[in-house]
C-alpha cells in the first residue's frame, strides 16, 4: 500500500507538469517533474535563462510544494 505521502508527492508533481504543458512557451512541455516531501524538482533543458525562470515561477503556486529546485540547464 502507497503512503498519503508519496501519493500526494505523484499528484504535486502531475499537477506541476501539467502546469508546464499549460504556458505558452511549449518548450516547457519537456521539463521533468519530481516531487519529494513537497519539494519539487525541475529538470530538463531549455534555451535560455529566461524559459528557465518562467519554468520555476509557472510552478511554485502548485497546492502541495513547498519548495521549488530548479535543476533546469539552459543550453
Amino acid at each position: 500500500m502507497l503512503s498519503l505521502a508519496i501519493v500526494d508527492d505523484c499528484r504535486i508533481a502531475e499537477a506541476a507538469t501539467e502546469c508546464l504543458r499549460a504556458s505558452p512557451y511549449k518548450v516547457l512541455a519537456g521539463v521533468a517533474c519530481e516531487c519529494d516531501d513537497g519539494v519539487l524538482f525541475l529538470r530538463g533543458q531549455v534555451s535560455s535563462f529566461y524559459l528557465k525562470q518562467h519554468a520555476q515561477e509557472a510552478v511554485a503556486g502548485v497546492n502541495g510544494v513547498t519548495q521549488v529546485v530548479n535543476e533546469v540547464e539552459v543550453e
